[in-house]
């Protein structure tokens, strides 16, 4: 091709200068791809928000289901899971369905720090637990503000570090047994018919802390004290028994015929093993966990009679509803249902209310219409929250019951 033919090529292809008029058909064109490529978008962000709406609501357990107390954790476990199943089979929460994402912490502070930021991570919603590590899963609670529910270490100095009176942990709501009030049932019992003084053995966990921070809340009222009070390190990991016999020879040389162990099942079956080792007789008190399953009673055998605790009032009288859920609890997990996981169910069943209330699963949202919760129809009893109410169970819904080694039953405390 020659210079003239290049020159020309060049100056036909070159841009135009800006201002120019457009032609109807140029600009009809620009307007139909532009009308598609938004059509193109808007359908895109169509799919991903239907993808959203449509994908589960994730909801994180954790609990300690080996170990100590295991079977609370595997019944807190239960529980929640019978709770979702529940849900989803009645078409979910806003048109979407739940997933439980539930994981064992083995009773350790580290696992279980490890796993509520995992659970974080992956979307979810709340988180339940943890009775182990309770005090972890209420700190993170307020590092990632998300709501933590159903049972962290049964209430207690977990919710409120300066005790019932003080503010409580703004986003843990706790269904659990409530050590305050099992303290408290237990120590006003103790002042009546302890007329030689109450020893107590307590872990020095928020758990044991907390229970005896209930009882010491019944002998400040009628200003008393109690007679002996010893920490107990236990290994809630495994499970082995501590060594209480140094415990129940101090007791028996004080003279003392009153006795809170506030320990795990298995060491408060070792504790009354080794006070009749000695020959030494003393009414013995538990905790919530005491009659919560048959661990103690099993391993205690006919030495755990007239072992006195507490029990929830609405489960020795249990409404048509609670007799279901027990039956059904039954006949999935073939073992009696405990108030671990009836206490669970309920705290799933109400973030359902709570979710759809709130319209949201915002967790400020969240948290802001738990605190505004009240008179929900639990299996448990009726339930509710302010903000200063983080715990569901007082000691008002409570009843004493003691042990019958020859009906291998609790019986109601009548004197």
């Amino acid at each position: 091709m020659g210079e003239k033919g290049k020159k020309k090529l060049f100056s036909s292809t070159r841009s135009r200068p800006t201002g120019r008029c457009t032609t109807g058909r140029e600009t009809s064109m620009k307007t139909a791809i532009l009308g598609t490529v938004v059509s193109v978008l808007t359908a895109l962000a169509a799919v991903g928000q239907a993808s959203a709406d449509e994908k589960p609501i994730l909801i994180g357990l954790i609990a300690g289901t080996t170990g100590a107390y295991g079977s609370t954790g595997v019944a807190v476990v239960n529980g929640a899971q019978l709770a979702v199943d529940k849900i989803n089979a009645a078409g979910g929460v806003m048109g979407r369905q739940l997933k439980l994402d539930a994981h064992n912490d083995n009773a350790s502070a580290t696992l279980s720090g490890q796993l509520f930021a995992k659970l974080v991570s992956d979307g979810a919603v709340a988180i339940a637990g943890s009775p182990d590590t309770g005090p972890t899963t209420a700190e993170l609670a307020i590092r990632h503000k998300i709501p933590t529910i159903g049972v962290v270490d049964d209430g207690g100095l977990t919710v409120y570090k300066d005790g019932p009176t003080g503010k409580p942990n703004p986003w843990v709501f706790d269904f659990g047994l409530n050590t305050f009030a099992w303290g408290e049932k237990i120590g006003e019992y103790a002042l009546k018919h302890c007329p030689d003084g109450l020893a107590v053995l307590h872990d020095p966990s928020t758990y044991g802390e907390g229970g005896n921070f209930g009882i010491k809340l019944a002998y400040d009222k009628a200003g008393k004290k109690v007679a002996y009070e010893e920490k107990i390190t236990e290994n809630w990991s495994t499970g082995a028994t501590a060594a209480l016999m140094p415990q129940a020879t101090a007791i028996k040389d004080k003279g003392i015929k009153c006795v809170d162990a506030w320990l795990t099942p298995q060491d408060q079956a070792a504790f009354v093993q080794d006070l009749h080792s000695l020959g030494y007789e003393a009414t013995v008190f538990g905790n919530d966990e005491t009659a919560s399953d048959d661990t103690y009673s099993k391993l205690a055998g006919d030495l755990a009679n007239g072992t006195i605790t507490a029990a929830l009032t609405s489960g020795l009288h249990p409404n048509d509803e609670l007799k279901a859920f027990r039956d059904e609890y039954k006949a999935k997990f073939n073992v009696e249902s405990t108030p671990f996981a009836e206490t669970s169910y309920d705290s799933i069943m109400m973030l359902k209310q709570v979710i759809e209330n709130a319209k949201s699963t915002d967790a400020k949202a969240l948290q802001a219409e738990f605190n505004k919760t009240s008179g929900f129809k639990g299996i448990s009893g009726t339930l509710g929250f302010t903000e200063q109410e983080h715990i569901t169970i007082t000691a008002d819904q409570l009843t004493l019951i003691k042990y019958d080694a020859a009906s291998k039953s609790w019986v109601e405390v009548t004197d």
